[in-house]
């Protein structure tokens, strides 16, 4: 046993080379994220480039028996499952956000019927678009367990989504957090994205077959416990006991994406849901979800770039013609569609060209949302990996683009005096007529 166990990971036990991977991977992350800083970009870009560049796209192909210690079939059961457990979190984090988690969602906007508008088509025509790909000419890109409807729905969710916390990030450091058009696009992504999950919900459902009826009994055991972990979250107590609300939270997250796992759907649904009900029964900041957040993102997500990487194995593709076309339609497709729309339906609601052509580029950022929704495709059989290597560049070439093409407009399409600043923009005719608050 024990000479097996050391043929298997070298001089080190598992643990030990669990350790070493896991630590190693912290920093790598952490560095590559102060880089991608101080170019500008979103750190998930960088982070994920090092988890593609530890697996075995290099790692694997340069010191095959290095990636074997650190990243072997003995430990990577265990950063797989620290990945999924940050998945879950991460998903908790965004239900609040959808919640009106402390405004961050949103805040004051430029009225609800633009924030409507552009949420809509943001979202339905990509949705669209996605959907007749997938009945047409994508439809051999389609997963071994996916249903007809199951994949048209999950291509047309990943077309759509805008990664509302990535967004956050770009606006802030553009300073347009403020600005009328950094309002309306948090807004229109905040909308959007809820209609997004949703979608990738019934997408997940539609391939997963029927419930199995010995489950129902334990899930259904499951959701009591979950009501009495909401209605607890509810007491005064727990706002004067940080941790006794950090646990309540995480167990109540991680149950709930257990319950949504035993039904056949993916663990981020169930998540995702209790995350938006917490955040409606216990609306304003809150110290557990920005604690829990810290963790996931520090500690728990590079893992699940990790995975990523592993499944992402750039020297297995067939880097034909073929391939590098669906690659490059996927991106202009997925670039056009949500650009197109956005820019008319902002210019048709009276927005001067400087704002829409912003608005057109803020929404095509879809950072890790997008990586979390393809990883669960992928994982649940609905697209193959051609098509998951496609979409991959696509969310990263669209987020790696927002900054390098605000900067450009901010030289030469200036915003009309509506810099960003604390109290937000000039209030003008759009605002004037449409005076209404975003919704959470």
């Amino acid at each position: 046993m024990t000479s097996g166990a050391t043929a298997a990971t070298g001089p080190l036990d598992p643990t030990a080379a669990f350790l070493l991977g896991l630590a190693g991977l912290l920093f790598l992350t952490y560095g590559a994220g102060r880089v991608a800083r101080a170019l500008g970009q979103p750190p998930v870009v960088a982070e994920l480039a090092v988890g593609i560049l530890a697996g075995p796209s290099l790692l694997g192909a340069l010191a095959p028996g290095a990636h074997h210690l650190l990243f072997g079939p003995r430990t990577l059961p265990a950063l797989d499952a620290l990945a999924q457990l940050g998945v879950t979190l991460y998903a908790l984090g965004m239900g609040r956000r959808l919640a009106g988690d402390g405004g961050r969602s949103g805040g004051e906007g430029p009225g609800g019927g633009t924030v409507a508008a552009v949420g809509a088509v943001s979202f339905g025509v990509p949705m669209v678009v996605g959907a007749l790909l997938a009945l047409g000419p994508a439809r051999r890109f389609a997963g071994a367990h996916s249903s007809p409807s199951g994949y048209a729905l999950f291509l047309g969710c990943a077309l759509s989504v805008t990664a509302l916390p990535v967004l956050a990030r770009l606006l802030e450091s553009a300073g347009l957090t403020g600005a009328r058009v950094g309002r309306l696009s948090l807004g229109a992504a905040a909308a959007g994205d809820a209609a997004a999950w949703c979608v990738l919900t019934a997408a997940l459902a539609a391939s997963s077959g029927a419930v199995r009826a010995d489950r129902l009994l334990p899930a259904g055991c499951g959701l009591a416990v979950v009501a009495v972990l909401l209605w607890l979250s509810r007491a005064r107590r727990m706002r004067r006991s940080p941790q006794a609300g950090l646990t309540l939270l995480a167990a109540g997250g991680v149950l709930a994406g257990g319950v949504s796992a035993a039904l056949g759907l993916h663990q981020l649904c169930g998540a995702l849901l209790f995350g938006f009900l917490h955040g409606r029964l216990r609306p304003g900041p809150e110290p557990a979800v920005d604690m829990l957040e810290q963790v996931a993102g520090a500690l728990l997500l590079p893992c699940f770039f990790l995975g990523y990487g592993q499944r992402l194995d750039l020297g297995a593709f067939d880097w034909s013609g073929s391939t590098l076309a669906v690659i490059g339609a996927v991106v202009v497709v997925a670039c056009g569609v949500k650009a197109v729309g956005c820019a008319a339906v902002a210019a048709a609601r009276g927005l001067p060209a400087a704002e829409w052509l912003r608005l057109a580029l803020l929404m095509n950022s879809r950072g890790l949302t997008e990586l979390v929704v393809l990883s669960v495709g992928y994982q649940a059989g609905l697209i193959d990996r051609t098509l998951l290597l496609a979409l991959t560049l696509m969310a990263l070439a669209t987020t790696a683009l927002v900054g390098p093409g605000l900067a450009l407009l901010d030289r030469v399409r200036p915003l009309p005096g509506e810099r960003a600043t604390a109290g937000g923009g000039a209030v003008d005719a759009v605002e004037a007529r449409e005076p209404t608050r975003l919704a959470g």
